[in-house]
């Protein structure tokens, strides 16, 4: 294990490591978002679920997931402190790529449950590649590679959806979620055989009593447990539309063939297409301006704008706002990843990054049960401009405690 002490070999390997862990990131989110976005028409056409259901059965199938990864990423996290964090991503990788294998041999809907909550068990596989970027970059470099590091994930939402979307209607839905695992499969042997992990480990036992206090330790953290909360908050605010865009699409074209899917699947490859250009860009306002004072801005202005959702009468108009919404929400996670570099240890940071994405799955299990609950209760646009609230309000919040009270 090469040390992290050991500047030299940092300033060689962060060269070869962040071109591999950018490509690992990119597939394992277009796998992504190649198949899960459209769970509900899956739910539908393949699995035999009713029109009357799919909401229903939409919402629990995200928020399993979610919630499997909430609960296991605090131990994958502070596990990796002690094994490293390559072997996690290798561990995330291979089992995120039978489960999506299993996802599309799936025959009914309870089949899918089982197999969407191993899916939450084993995850893992970007937060780990972000800890390893992270490790690996010098001081310098942070917020631009942070932000690289997020273009990967909105590259792979680009690609994601227009890949899902086309093999669906030429193949069939299963093979999204087949042509998934394959691509999982070929990020992972990449980590195996270029990636060189420059974390600490922890010298020590590794058991679950160990673990468990490291996890407790770390929580006395107020600057950690804040980061926690703000991920949880954004990820809420994603995920709350996620599993309703395709039927609100729906909705707004007046249809639900095939049509529907390559829409929604421009409409989600927009806000992707919008990360790339945004991400470095505010990583390094962040950089220059600090971290919090730059979400604050983003966060602030990504919610004003989906309140326009409110005024939308075609899908045309829903595409703009999202893409407008994009770019500014795609400055959100770079600030926050860096400023958690900032406010943990070296030797700490698979534990905090662990949490951290615990509190982001559990905002992926809260917000499709929420927008779901409020998808039933009030038309979908309602649902959009609650999100912008949120996000306007936490922006403020933000603002006050973190840049006003402390400069930051």
């Amino acid at each position: 294990m090469i040390a992290l002490s050991e500047t030299d070999s940092k300033n060689t390997y962060w060269k070869r490591n962040l071109p591999v862990l950018w490509i690992g990131v990119f597939l394992c989110c277009a796998s992504y978002t190649s198949c899960i976005p459209f769970l509900p028409v899956y739910l539908l056409r393949e699995l035999g679920v009713g029109q009357a259901d799919v909401n229903y059965w939409a919402g629990i199938t995200f928020a399993i997931t979610f919630l499997g990864s909430s609960i296991m990423a605090p131990y994958w996290g502070a596990l990796a402190d002690h094994v490293g964090q390559r072997k996690m991503a290798i561990r995330a990788g291979f089992g995120l790529a039978l489960t999506y294998f299993l996802t599309g041999a799936c025959q009914n809907v309870y089949q899918l449950l089982l197999v969407r909550a191993l899916c939450g068990v084993v995850a893992g596989f970007v937060p780990a590649c972000m800890s390893m970027a992270s490790s690996s970059l010098p001081e310098s470099r942070m917020g631009w590679g942070m932000g690289m590091m997020q273009t990967a994930v909105a590259s792979g939402s680009i690609m994601g959806p227009l890949l899902g979307g086309y093999l669906s209607s030429w193949f069939g839905m299963r093979t999204s979620f087949f042509v998934g695992s394959a691509a999982l499969f070929v990020a992972t042997v990449a980590v195996v055989f270029i990636v060189k992990d420059l974390t600490v480990l922890q010298k020590g036992g590794s058991g679950a009593f160990t673990l468990l206090n490291d996890l407790k330790e770390s929580l006395h953290n107020r600057e950690l447990v804040y980061t926690m909360l703000m991920f949880f908050i954004v990820q809420s605010c994603v995920m709350l539309i996620q599993p309703l865009i395709t039927l609100y699409v729906g909705h707004l074209m007046n249809a639900m063939g095939d049509e529907v899917i390559k829409m929604s699947g421009i409409i989600f490859s927009l806000a992707g297409f919008a990360g790339i250009i945004a991400a470095p860009f505010w990583g390094k306002r962040g950089q220059r301006f600090g971290y919090m004072r730059t979400f604050a801005v983003v966060a602030f202005v990504a919610g004003f704008i989906n309140l326009f959702q409110i005024f939308i009468a075609d899908v045309w108009q829903f595409a703009a706002i999202q893409f407008v919404y994009g770019l500014f929400l795609a400055g959100a996670v770079p600030n926050i990843n860096a400023n958690l570099i900032l406010v943990t240890d070296n030797n700490t940071r698979g534990k905090a990054f662990g949490l951290v994405t615990s509190a982001q799955q559990f905002g992926g299990v809260v917000g499709p049960l929420l927008g779901g609950f409020l998808g039933s209760l009030m038309p979908t646009r309602y649902v959009l401009v609650t999100t912008g609230c949120i996000l306007m309000c936490t922006a403020l919040y933000s603002y006050l405690t973190r840049v006003r009270g402390k400069q930051i």
